[in-house]
């Protein structure tokens, strides 16, 4: 497959066991209403959220992940998104044992509405950057708000509505 092919497939969300971020509802404006889900980051706290994913065809490249957001009350400010990805390798990972995460951040500034959507972007290298994932293989993708990093100024909850990556 050639550079780009990449898909990164959701299996499904698993909360972490302390520090998660809260379920995100949002009705939309439409009639009937559309429902919006995701999670709720908190602007006062570190929170997360892991995913278990497969990668399907992967050809060697790098990583881009988008995250799309919308902030739940504020029209001001940067909310700074943080990445790690733990690669669940065949006979050698042993989901038993502690891993230590290492994050790609990005800042991202709020859009000037509640409820508009900004889109976040946070890219990954091949290789160790990005834990060495290879095709075919499960791997944690885990994401949280650096609530407490300085360059995070945005008031009230994050709101992640989702998130998709693909091979660049």
């Amino acid at each position: 497959m050639a550079s780009g092919d990449a898909v990164v497939q959701v299996i499904r969300a698993m909360p972490p066991a302390a520090s998660v971020a809260g379920p995100a509802i949002r009705q939309g404006g439409s009639t009937p209403a559309e429902v919006f889900e995701g999670w709720a980051f908190d602007a006062a706290t570190d929170e997360y959220m892991d995913f278990l994913c497969a990668m399907k065809g992967y050809a060697g490249g790098g990583l881009t992940f988008i995250l799309p957001w919308s902030a739940a009350s504020a029209t001001t400010g940067v909310t700074r998104w943080g990445i790690a990805i733990r690669r669940l390798q065949d006979d050698v990972e042993d989901i038993d044992t502690a891993q230590t995460y290492d994050f790609n951040e990005v800042d991202d500034t709020t859009a000037t509405v509640s409820g508009e959507v900004a889109y976040a972007t946070v890219t990954f290298t091949n290789g160790v950057d990005m834990d060495s994932w290879a095709d075919g293989e499960l791997a944690v993708a885990r994401i949280f708000r650096n609530a407490d990093h300085a360059n995070d100024t945005m008031t009230g909850d994050a709101q992640l509505w989702d998130w998709f990556a693909y091979e660049t």
